[in-house]
């Protein structure tokens, strides 16, 4: 199978790593090679790591979002105001969704950075000024990077998680060394599921308890990426024995109380404590966001919220109550972009846009799936405690839920997963992909544009998304889904 995308990936390296040449030796073949054990460390706090580029147009798929054709909403807000590949995601379009010429950021900065930590961990052991237990930490880091980054693109790239046809389903390339020359072919779904659960059972054994920032990985969200990924399996036994790992490793990161803030108009300091008056804090210094990853383009004022996501909020809110997420992260009826800007939405509602949410490893994503793994395999009552316990930190004057079945738990263990996740990143979109394989949960999607209703059943191979067409350029024998 001939090499992935060699060309293109190959300058990309080479840009990448001439932003670090501060630290990094030019070779006279072009190569950027790194001499120590701190120019490894520097290395992996490169800032293009951080990006998740495009991702979340994903949104574009899902119930959460929908683009306006109505020719009195604002223009940010229309339907006719997508790109291509964004009007071929919101119709659900079969085919390519991007124009000949057009490359795939997401995916090409994905394979940026597993080069990266490809070459990391394979080179970092071989340093002589740092002790082997500073050089097996880098070493998991970079695992860990390795992982995280391929388990965003197989639920991208490929159908979702399934036991009888995952060693068949075409995956992505598992490129698993620093070399840009060797042959590269489509990897199967198994594999590379097997390859980011190796990749994190070792990463976790050396990852750090505490890290220097959120911007590295520690133990526990080595663990609770594990236990994500045994989700996505439907492993659900082992997805709550490494979800309880990372509670127990936890350490200094804690639920943000949003019932503390309010927000305001007119800037970009919108969102203040109301027992400081000071503005909200960075998403670098908030003590849940374990890791942090930037996925830029959810959205943030271009897009309404589907009025089932809007009912969504409502349930189950006691009365008098008001859940701070709807409260802080959306604007209804209108929205002051700029002071005196109001713009009018004629009572519908927007993602805010001047929201800014971590799109990495999160705390609260952790009592997620404690709950939910709980409602499927342990107890209704646990699962239950978790969600209440999250619920507690975002609803004034919460009043506990109960369930009287495991199954009502998981109901609304998952609809708490909603409120929690909208519009952020990937996240609703590889939800309903996971949930279709399960009929009680397994969902149509309908969009509708001028009066017609554009509709993706469950399961459809639309879910996958196709690889750009300067991709398989490069390698026309690359299989693809027929999506």
């Amino acid at each position: 199978m001939k090499h992935i995308y060699k060309i293109v990936l190959a300058l990309l390296i080479i840009l990448n790593f001439y932003s670090c040449d501060d630290f990094l030796e030019v070779k006279p073949k072009g190569e950027f090679i790194p001499r120590n054990h701190e120019d490894f460390v520097l290395l992996l706090s490169d800032p293009s790591l951080v990006n998740q580029f495009d991702m979340g147009n994903v949104n574009l798929f899902t119930d959460d979002l929908e683009k306006s054709s109505e020719p009195y909403m604002p223009i940010g807000l229309s339907f006719f105001n997508l790109s291509d590949y964004g009007v071929n995601y919101y119709y659900f379009n079969s085919g390519p969704t991007y124009l000949d010429d057009e490359d795939d950021a997401f995916f090409i900065a994905s394979y940026e950075q597993i080069y990266t930590y490809d070459y990391v961990a394979s080179e970092v052991m071989e340093v002589t000024d740092a002790s082997e237990e500073d050089k097996l930490a880098v070493r998991a880091e970079a695992l860990f990077g390795r992982a995280y980054t391929f388990f965003k693109l197989i639920n991208l790239y490929a159908v979702a998680y399934d036991s009888d046809t995952a060693s068949t389903d075409y995956g992505v390339p598992l490129i698993l060394e620093s070399n840009i020359y060797a042959e590269y072919g489509r990897n199967t779904v198994e594999e590379v599921y097997n390859q980011i659960i190796k990749d994190l059972l070792e990463a976790s054994t050396y990852l750090p308890v505490t890290a220097s920032s959120n911007l590295h990985p520690t133990k526990a969200s080595g663990y609770l990426l594990l236990a994500k990924v045994y989700l996505f399996m439907r492993q659900f036994d082992n997805a709550l024995t490494y979800a309880n790992l990372a509670l127990d490793n936890k350490e200094n990161f804690e639920l943000q109380d949003l019932k503390n803030y309010s927000a305001g108009f007119g800037t970009e300091d919108r969102i203040t404590n109301t027992n400081t008056g000071l503005v909200m804090e960075d998403i670098y210094d908030i003590s849940e966001n374990m890791y942090i990853k930037i996925s830029l383009n959810n959205f943030e004022g271009e897009a309404l919220a589907t009025e089932e996501l809007v009912d969504v909020y409502e349930k189950d809110l006691p009365t008098g109550s008001i859940d701070k997420r709807r409260d802080l992260y959306f604007d209804t009826d209108w929205s002051e972009y700029e002071q005196f800007d109001k713009v009018y939405l004629f009572g519908r509602t927007i993602f805010s846009n001047f929201v800014r949410r971590n799109a990495g490893m999160l705390l609260p994503d952790l009592y997620l799936i404690l709950a939910e793994a709980e409602a499927r395999v342990g107890s209704k009552d646990k699962a239950m405690e978790y969600i209440n316990y999250l619920r507690d930190y975002r609803i004034t004057d919460n009043v506990a839920l109960t369930a009287a079945t495991n199954d009502e738990a998981l109901l609304m263990v998952l609809e708490e997963r909603r409120r929690e996740l909208s519009f952020l990143s990937d996240f609703r979109f590889v939800d309903l992909k996971r949930l279709n394989k399960e009929p009680q949960f397994a969902k149509t999607i309908t969009h509708t544009i001028e009066g017609v209703d554009y509709t993706l059943p469950p399961n459809d191979l639309r879910y996958v998304l196709p690889l750009a067409n300067t991709v398989i350029d490069f390698n026309p024998d690359m299989p693809q889904y027929d999506r």
